[in-house]
């Protein structure tokens, strides 16, 4: 069954917004967007996805990577998109798991480094800004209106990205070890 909405729980932040950006793996012809590090407390537990779109949260509700599987080459271009004004950071949580959701509408600037992932069709009522270069759009029912990437960076053998994740390490908390048996 596909979910027609995605229902989100936004609340006041309780940190800053992560690092996180887009890469265009050219040999795959596929965008890979994470959102912060991947840390103990981070990892992969839930997903939505369609067709060509799944995103990725932990096990607080949180997003944390998301890959759209269609090449850009058939983004629709938008010669006046532009990037909205985000109203600042908030604690997003998703609150659907493991569904199938409808494919967004996706539209791109010409130079194809800024992708709005569209998914209602209502007015969104605030932006948020999710990591350094992407922001969600909500409804005034906290519903996912969109997704932004901006400044999408192409990628060659997951080279990019894989910088990126190295650049993060430093900022990585680590778990308390597990304690040893004498």
């Amino acid at each position: 069954m596909t979910s027609r909405s995605l229902q989100l729980r936004i609340s006041t932040p309780t940190e800053s917004a992560p690092p996180g950006r887009g890469f265009y793996q050219l040999e795959e012809d596929a965008l890979y967007v994470q959102i912060g590090a991947f840390e103990p407390s981070r990892r992969f537990y839930s997903f939505l996805d369609s067709d060509r779109l799944k995103l990725q949260m932990d096990k607080s509700g949180r997003l944390i990577f998301f890959a759209l599987s269609l090449p850009r080459r058939h983004w629709p271009v938008n010669d006046s998109l532009i990037i909205p004004d985000s109203n600042g950071t908030a604690d997003v949580r998703w609150l659907d798991f493991r569904q199938r959701i409808a494919t967004p509408t996706i539209h791109t600037n010409p130079r194809r480094t800024l992708v709005c992932l569209r998914f209602e069709d209502r007015a969104p009522y605030r932006t948020i800004s999710l990591a350094t270069h992407v922001l969600l759009q909500a409804d005034s029912c906290d519903r996912l209106a969109a997704l932004w990437v901006n400044d999408i960076t192409d990628d060659l053998a997951g080279q990019e990205i894989a910088a990126f994740r190295k650049q993060l390490r430093p900022f990585i908390r680590e778990e308390d070890p597990l304690p040893t048996r004498r």
